[in-house]
């Protein structure tokens, strides 16, 4: 029994620090800065597609940065309205299900506690019109999940993300992402 609720409570901190969707988990992240590592892409003669992936690297990063003050530090004074502004639906209306969540949880991490985030550029992938994708590998395994009374409710996981970006009123924003739990992270 107390396997099962571990596996339950592992599947749900999943969920919340990475976000959620038909396919898989989603991946949009809140407010230490992520600790990441961003190899240089192949090079490429259009400097404009990659200007689109720094673009769109910014705003994941900016939205782990703004999911952090609550999925790490325990901030449930409101919904972040800053990842309105690098969310749109329905990869904000899952970030805000998962603030929801972790605000009736009332669960956080130890002080400094971060995941690890590997970001790159997804050339040649598009889903329901996205103008640029990447793909991340987020290790959340170094971040533990404590409950109000400080006990161990998750370990975190090692997922695989593709995140769909696309532009909203001239805003580059992640619209669309999945998560699938790895043994390995294959960007590294």
């Amino acid at each position: 029994m107390h396997r099962s609720v571990f596996a339950v409570v592992a599947l749900a901190v999943s969920l919340v620090l990475a976000g959620c969707s038909p396919g898989g988990v989603d991946e949009s992240p809140g407010s230490p800065s992520p600790s990441v590592s961003v190899p240089a892409p192949p090079s490429s003669v259009d400097a404009e597609m990659d200007a689109l992936y720094a673009e769109a690297e910014s705003v994941f990063l900016r939205s782990l940065e703004l999911r952090y003050r609550y999925e790490l530090h325990g901030d449930f004074s409101g919904f972040p309205s800053e990842l309105n502004e690098v969310l749109a639906d329905p990869y904000l209306s899952w970030n805000r299900q998962l603030y929801e969540f972790y605000q009736e949880k009332k669960w956080s991490s130890p002080e400094g506690a971060k995941p690890v985030v590997v970001v790159r550029p997804y050339p040649g992938v598009t889903r329901e019109g996205s103008d640029v994708a990447l793909q991340a590998c987020m290790d959340t395994r170094p971040v533990a999940v404590m409950d109000t009374n400080g006990q161990l409710m998750s370990e975190g996981i090692l997922g695989y993300l593709e995140l769909y970006f696309k532009r909203f009123d001239g805003q580059l924003k992640l619209f669309y992402g999945t998560t699938s739990e790895v043994e390995e992270c294959p960007l590294s």
